[in-house]
C-alpha cells in the first residue's frame, strides 16, 4: 500500500509570475524575415544597398538572440526597456522601408501597363514627377540611417548583460513556458465547488472496470479544461482522497509541463516509487526497472500537465504501464481537448472542468481578500458589493478569482476597491497584474507566430462573436504567420485557429468567443502594439501604436494622434453608421487592414487608391453605390469583403489587375447585376462568394480556370446559360476545395421593371430540355459537401452525376414549383439532411422506376428530413434507420405516416403543421398513425 501523501496549509503555485512582453520581439521577427525572405532579391530598388542589408540581417540575428532575456528584465530595468522601445522604433522603421520597396515594384508593373495602354482612366494617382532615380536615393539614405541606429543600438546590449537564448525564438516551437512545477500536494481550505467531481472522478477511476480502448492497454482517464480553471487542484484533491489511498497499492505523481520528455519522464516515475536518485541513463534499460516495480501492483500515476503533439511519444512512455494488475489507472491532466482524447480515447474516460458558479466564487475570493493579517479593520460590508461586481469579471475561473482576491487583499479602502473595479485589467500595472499570471500559464507555451493571433483578437470587442474564416484573413493579411514559400497559409490558419480552440483560448467552432478573462490577457499582451477606443472612455493612442479598434459611432484624431499613427498596420472599426472624417483614414500608408463596417455615404473617396500596402478590406453593411477605380493601385490586397453592401451597383473593371485577390464576398449584394469585367483573370480567388451571370456580360464560362475556389459558391442566373457546354465551361468538377455549392435559375437582383419582365419571359420561354441539360453540365466535385438548388424551372432534376456525390452530407431544393421527380436521392451514403420546400409537384422522395427490395436501404445515414410546401406529396421513405429529427409543413396529400416509423429508434423529435389530416391521424391516443410515433420524445402537431 502506497504511503499517505500529507497535505500542505499553504499554496504551492507562485503567483508573482511576470508575463515576458514579447512586442518587441514580434516586430524584430517580422523585419528579420523580410530582410532574409527571398523575395527580396528581386526588389531592384536596393541595388547599391547590398552590403547594408547584410549587416542589418546580422545586426537583428544578433540582437534577437539576447531578446527574450531583455523583455524580462525591463521589468525592472529602465535602461532595458529604453534600450527596447530604441529597438522597436528602428525595427518599425526598417519595416517600413522595406514595404515601401516592395510596394514600388509593384507599382513599377502597374506602370508599365498604363504606359502601354493596357489600363486607361487611372492615371491620376502617378506623380507626373515621378522619378525612380529619386526614389532609389531616398531609400538607400533610409537604409544607411537604419542601419547606423541598429548598430548603435547592437552596441548598446552589452551595457545590460544579456543572456544569449540558446534557440532562436522563431526556431522554437513549443515555446519556453517558465510555467511553475506542480506536486500532488495541495491547499484544502482554498478550495471550492468541486465535491460532487472530486467524488465522481474518485468512484471511476477506483472502479476496475473502468472502460479502455483495448484491453491490454493501459486505462487512461483524462482531465482537460482551460489554464487557470482548477485542473491540478482537482488531480491532487482525488489523489489525496481517502478512498483512493486505500485502492491503490502505490501512488505516483509525475509533472510534464512543455518539454515531453521520454527518458526524463519515466526516471521520474521510477523516482518518485523509489525515493531516490535513478543512476539509469537508458531509455530500454528504464522502461524494463519500471515494469518490475509495477509488475502486479494496483497503482495510480498522475501526469500533471501534458503538452504532446506526437501520439507515438505518449505510446512509448505508457508502453512499461499496462503491467500493474486490474484496476491500475494513469491519470492525464491537460488544457488540450485534443490530448485528452489522444490518451483517454474512450468518453467515458474524460472529463472536462468547468468553471466555479457564482456563489463558490465568492467564497473563494472572500477567504483571500477578507483573509488574516489584512490590513484595515473598517466594516468590509461596504466593499463586498464591489468585490461582487469584481468577482463576475472571472467568469469562475479560480485562478483569476485566487489572483484578483490576493491584488484587493492589499487594498483598504473602498475608494480603491472601486478603481480596480472600472479600470480595465489589461492595463494593471505593478502587482495588480496577478490577475494574467492565472491565464499565461497557456500563453507563454504558445509560439510567438500564435502568441500573435492570439493577442490580436483582443481588438475585438469583449463578448464578440469571430467567425474563423475572418480570424484566418487578418492572421494571413498582418502577416502573422510564418511562411516557407510552399506551405498554404491558409491551411496553417486553419491549424492555429485549432490549436487555440483545443487548448481554450477560444470556444471551439466557425464562430467563437474569448472568455473575458483571456481577453484581458490579449489585451496587456498587446498594450504597446494597439489602442482601443470605447464609448465614454479617454482616447488614449501610444506612440507608434500599430492597430487601433473603436466601436465608437464617430471620432476624430488629433494631429499628435494621427502622428502616432503614422506606421499603424490595422485599423478595426465595429461601428455601425461611422460618422467620422473616412478620409483621416485613408491617411495612413503602412495600413494592412482596414475593417470599415457601415460605411456611410454612397461612394468612397479616391485616396483609397494611397493605402498601397493595403491587403485587407472589409466594407460590409455599407451605403456605397460603387468603389472607386482607383482600388487598381491596391495591388497588395488579398481580401475585399462587401458582404450587405445593398445599394452596390457596380464594382471597377480594373480589379481584374488584383492578382493577388484571395477572396471576394459580395453576398447579399442585391443591386449588383453583374461580375466585373475580367473576373477569370483572378486566378488566385479562393473564396468567391456570389457568381453572377448577366446576359451581354458576365458569362458563366469565366469560372474554368478559378480552380482555386472553397467554401461556398453560389451560381445565380442560370436562365441565361445556353446548354450542356456552355454550363460545362465553368469547369465545377474541377473545383475539389469547394464544400458549399448553390445553383440557382433566380435573378437575387434588384432590377428595373422592364429587364425584369424580360428575365420573366426568358424563364416562360425556357425548355425542360434545355434547363436538364444545363443542370447535367453543371456538374461538381465528388469532395462537395453541401448542394442547393433554387428556382428550377424543369420538370426533373435527374442529372447523372448525383449517384456520384459519395461525400454529400446536405442537400436543398427550394421553390421549383414543376419539378415532379429526383433521382438519386437516397442512394447517397453520407447524406444526413434533406430539406425540401416550394416543389408543389414532388410526390416523393424515392425514385418511381427503382425498384425497392424488402432488403434495401434507403437513405442510409439521413438524420434531418423537412419537407414543406409540398403541395401533392403523398408518400415517405419507410426505413430511415439513421433519422433523428422529420419536419413536415403545409402537406396536406400527406395522409399516412409509413409504418417503418415506429421502428426508427433514434427519431427524437417530430413535427408536423398545416397537415390536417395527418395531425388527426397523429393525435395521441386516438390516432390512427400514433402507434408508429408514441415512442418520438418531443412531439409537436399543430
Amino acid at each position: 500500500m502506497g504511503q499517505e501523501i500529507p497535505v500542505l496549509s499553504h499554496a504551492t503555485p507562485n503567483m508573482r509570475q511576470i508575463m515576458a512582453d514579447a512586442a518587441v520581439s514580434f516586430i524584430v521577427s517580422d523585419a528579420l524575415w523580410k530582410l532574409t525572405s527571398s523575395t527580396i532579391q528581386k526588389y531592384r530598388l536596393l541595388h547599391g544597398v547590398e552590403d547594408d542589408v547584410a549587416a542589418l540581417r546580422n545586426t537583428l540575428e544578433q540582437i534577437q538572440a539576447v531578446l527574450e532575456d531583455a523583455e524580462v528584465k525591463q521589468k525592472k530595468q529602465k535602461a532595458v526597456e529604453t534600450w527596447l522601445k530604441s529597438l522597436r522604433s528602428a525595427s518599425l522603421e526598417l519595416e517600413n522601408v522595406l514595404d515601401e520597396v516592395s510596394i514600388e515594384a509593384m507599382q513599377q508593373r502597374l506602370r508599365l501597363l498604363i504606359q502601354r495602354g493596357i489600363i486607361y482612366r487611372v492615371r491620376a494617382f502617378f506623380s507626373s514627377n515621378y522619378n525612380q532615380l529619386r526614389f532609389r536615393i531616398k531609400i538607400i539614405r533610409k537604409v544607411k540611417d537604419i542601419r547606423r541606429r541598429l548598430d548603435s543600438i547592437a552596441a548598446n546590449r552589452s551595457n545590460f548583460n544579456l543572456s544569449q537564448a540558446t534557440i532562436s525564438v522563431d526556431a522554437r516551437v513549443g515555446g519556453d513556458r517558465k510555467s511553475v512545477e506542480t506536486s500532488s500536494l495541495v491547499h484544502l481550505s482554498k478550495t471550492y465547488g468541486r465535491d460532487a467531481e472530486i467524488e465522481m472522478i474518485t468512484q471511476k477511476i477506483c472502479n476496475k472496470d473502468i472502460a479502455r480502448h483495448h484491453a491490454d492497454d493501459v486505462r487512461v482517464y483524462a482531465i482537460w479544461g482551460m489554464g487557470g480553471v482548477g485542473k491540478t487542484t482537482l488531480a491532487q484533491l482525488v489523489y489525496n482522497h481517502e478512498k483512493v489511498a486505500t485502492y491503490f497499492w502505490l501512488k505516483c505523481w509525475v509533472y510534464v509541463s512543455a518539454e515531453f520528455e521520454i527518458e526524463k519522464l519515466t526516471k521520474g516515475i521510477i523516482e518518485s516509487i523509489d525515493g531516490c536518485r535513478c543512476e539509469l541513463s537508458q531509455l530500454d534499460t528504464m522502461q524494463v526497472y519500471l515494469q518490475k516495480i509495477l509488475f502486479n501492483k494496483k497503482f495510480l500515476i498522475v501526469f500533471d500537465d501534458v503538452w504532446i503533439d506526437d501520439w507515438r511519444k505518449w505510446e512509448v512512455l505508457s508502453k512499461p504501464l499496462s503491467c500493474g494488475v486490474k484496476g491500475s489507472i494513469v491519470m492525464v491532466t491537460t488544457r488540450s481537448k485534443e490530448i485528452s482524447r489522444m490518451v483517454a480515447r474512450v468518453p467515458e474516460s474524460i472529463h472536462k472542468v468547468g468553471c466555479l458558479s457564482e456563489e463558490d466564487s465568492w467564497s473563494l475570493f472572500k477567504k483571500l481578500a477578507f483573509g488574516v493579517g489584512r490590513e484595515g479593520e473598517e466594516d468590509i460590508r461596504e466593499l463586498e458589493p464591489i468585490g461582487k461586481e469584481m468577482v463576475k469579471k472571472c467568469k469562475g475561473l479560480p485562478l483569476a478569482v485566487k489572483a484578483l482576491g490576493n491584488v484587493m487583499w492589499s487594498k483598504n479602502s473602498a475608494v480603491e476597491w472601486q478603481r480596480v473595479k472600472e479600470s480595465d485589467l489589461w492595463g494593471l500595472q505593478g502587482d495588480e497584474v496577478q490577475i494574467l499570471p492565472a491565464l499565461e500559464l497557456s500563453y507563454h507555451n504558445l509560439p510567438l507566430h500564435m502568441k500573435r493571433c492570439f493577442a490580436y483578437c483582443c481588438l475585438f470587442p469583449k463578448g464578440n462573436e469571430m467567425a474563423k474564416d475572418l480570424l484566418i484573413h487578418l492572421w494571413v493579411t498582418n502577416g502573422f504567420i510564418p511562411s516557407d514559400g510552399i506551405a498554404d497559409l491558409y491551411i496553417i490558419g486553419e491549424q492555429i485557429f485549432s490549436s487555440l480552440c483545443q487548448r481554450s483560448f477560444f470556444e471551439d467552432g466557425g464562430i467563437c468567443k474569448m472568455h473575458d478573462m483571456m481577453h484581458d490577457l490579449a489585451q496587456y499582451a498587446m498594450r504597446h502594439d494597439c489602442s482601443i477606443i470605447r464609448p465614454g472612455k479617454e482616447l488614449i493612442i501610444p506612440h507608434e501604436v500599430l492597430h487601433l479598434s473603436s466601436s465608437c459611432p464617430e471620432f476624430v484624431l488629433s494631429v499628435d494622434d494621427s502622428e502616432k499613427l503614422r506606421s499603424v498596420r490595422s485599423i478595426l472599426i465595429f461601428a455601425h453608421e461611422y460618422k467620422g472624417n473616412v478620409s483621416q483614414i485613408f491617411e495612413h500608408k503602412y495600413l494592412r487592414v482596414l475593417h470599415f463596417i457601415g460605411v456611410g455615404g454612397t461612394k468612397l473617396p479616391e485616396s483609397i487608391g494611397k493605402l498601397k500596402n493595403l491587403r485587407y478590406l472589409n466594407l460590409s453593411g455599407s451605403t456605397i453605390h460603387f468603389l472607386p477605380e482607383s482600388i487598381i493601385y491596391l495591388q497588395n490586397l488579398e481580401v475585399l469583403i462587401l458582404d450587405s453592401c445593398m445599394d452596390l451597383c457596380w464594382l471597377p473593371n480594373g480589379m481584374r489587375y488584383l492578382k493577388n485577390l484571395h477572396c471576394l464576398d459580395i453576398s447579399n449584394c442585391y443591386s449588383l447585376l453583374c461580375m466585373p469585367v475580367g473576373i477569370q483573370e483572378l486566378v488566385s480567388l479562393r473564396r468567391l462568394s456570389n457568381f453572377i451571370i448577366h446576359e451581354g456580360g458576365t458569362k458563366i464560362g469565366e469560372l474554368g480556370d478559378l480552380n482555386l475556389l472553397g467554401c461556398e459558391l453560389k451560381i445565380q442566373n442560370l436562365d441565361y446559360v445556353q446548354g450542356f457546354q456552355d454550363a460545362r465551361s465553368a469547369k465545377l468538377s474541377c473545383k475539389s476545395n469547394l464544400i458549399s455549392l448553390v445553383i440557382s435559375w433566380e435573378n437575387w437582383a434588384r432590377v428595373s421593371t422592364p429587364e425584369w419582365e424580360y428575365y420573366i419571359s426568358r424563364r416562360q420561354h425556357s425548355s425542360s430540355e434545355t434547363v436538364g441539360s444545363v443542370l447535367e453540365g453543371l456538374e461538381p466535385n465528388s469532395n462537395l459537401k453541401k448542394l442547393e438548388i433554387r428556382d428550377y424551372p424543369g420538370e426533373k432534376i435527374s442529372p447523372s452525376w448525383m449517384i456520384n456525390l459519395k461525400s454529400l452530407v446536405s442537400i436543398k431544393f427550394h421553390n421549383s414549383d414543376k419539378c415532379n421527380h429526383i433521382s438519386a436521392l437516397g442512394r447517397l451514403p453520407a447524406l444526413k439532411s434533406v430539406d425540401i420546400n416550394g416543389m408543389q409537384n414532388l410526390r416523393r422522395l424515392h425514385d418511381e422506376d427503382y425498384t425497392i427490395s424488402a432488403d434495401d436501404i434507403l437513405f442510409p445515414s439521413l438524420e434531418i428530413l423537412h419537407i414543406a410546401s409540398c403541395l401533392n406529396f403523398i408518400s415517405l421513405p419507410s426505413n430511415l434507420p439513421k433519422l433523428k429529427q422529420l419536419t413536415i409543413k403545409f402537406c396536406p396529400a400527406l395522409r399516412s405516416l409509413p409504418d417503418g416509423l415506429q421502428c426508427l429508434r433514434e427519431l427524437t423529435r417530430l413535427e408536423i403543421s398545416r397537415c390536417e389530416d395527418l395531425v388527426r391521424r397523429c393525435e395521441k391516443e386516438t390516432g390512427e398513425d400514433w402507434p408508429k410515433i408514441s415512442h418520438v420524445p418531443d412531439i409537436h402537431l399543430s
